[in-house]
C-alpha cells in the first residue's frame, strides 16, 4: 500500500533496490526489507437445505449496499477456520463448521492493497439468519437468482462452489 520513508527497525532512511527480482524498499543500515504481502481474508460459502447460497448485504465500505459472501479479515493467531466461523456468526448469526477449501483468488483493493481471498465451505445447523456486525441484511438466494457481487474474487469462488457441489 503506502511506502515507508524510514526503517521501522532502526529509523534509517529507506532506499529502493532490486532484490529477489523485484523493486523493494530496503534499509542499508540494518538490512530490513519491506516485503509487501497480500492481506488474507476468508469468504464463507454456505448452502441451505434447498441448495440456496447465503449472502450478506454489506453495511460498510467497500461496496456498501452490495451483496457479498459473509467473511472478513483473518486476525493474528486465528486459524482460517476460526476466522470463518467468527465472521459467519458475526454477520449472519449462524454457527458453522468449516469444510472443504473451495479455492483462493487474488484481488486488488483501493482500501487494503492486494487481498488473498480464501473460500471455505461451511455447514450450518440452523438456517435462521439475522444480519449483524457490518452486514445490513443476510439471506439465502437460489443459484439462478444471485444478485451482482462486486468482488471478482468472490464471484470466481461462487462460480466454482456452485458448479462443483
Amino acid at each position: 500500500m503506502e511506502d515507508y520513508k524510514y526503517c521501522p527497525m532502526c529509523g534509517s532512511r529507506l532506499e529502493w533496490d532490486f532484490i529477489e527480482e523485484r523493486d523493494r524498499q530496503v534499509c542499508k543500515s540494518c538490512g530490513w526489507i519491506n516485503y509487501l504481502n497480500p492481506t488474507p481474508v476468508v469468504s464463507c460459502l454456505v448452502k441451505n437445505g434447498k441448495g440456496e447460497l447465503l449472502l450478506i448485504r454489506r453495511g460498510i465500505e467497500p461496496c456498501k449496499g452490495s451483496w457479498a459472501l459473509p467473511g472478513g479479515f483473518i486476525e493474528l493467531n486465528e486459524s482460517l477456520q476460526e476466522a470463518g466461523s467468527r465472521e459467519l456468526r458475526e454477520e449472519t448469526g449462524l454457527s458453522g463448521k468449516a469444510g472443504h477449501l473451495v479455492g483462493m483468488e487474488m484481488q486488488e483493493s483501493r482500501m487494503y492493497g492486494t487481498i488473498l481471498t480464501i473460500g471455505v465451505e461451511f455447514a450450518i445447523e440452523s438456517e435462521d439468519v439475522s444480519a449483524g456486525d457490518d452486514a445490513a441484511e443476510a439471506r439465502f438466494f437460489p443459484g439462478e437468482e444471485l444478485p451482482e457481487i462486486p468482488f471478482s474474487s468472490q464471484r470466481k469462488l461462487v462460480e466454482e462452489f456452485l458448479k462443483s457441489r
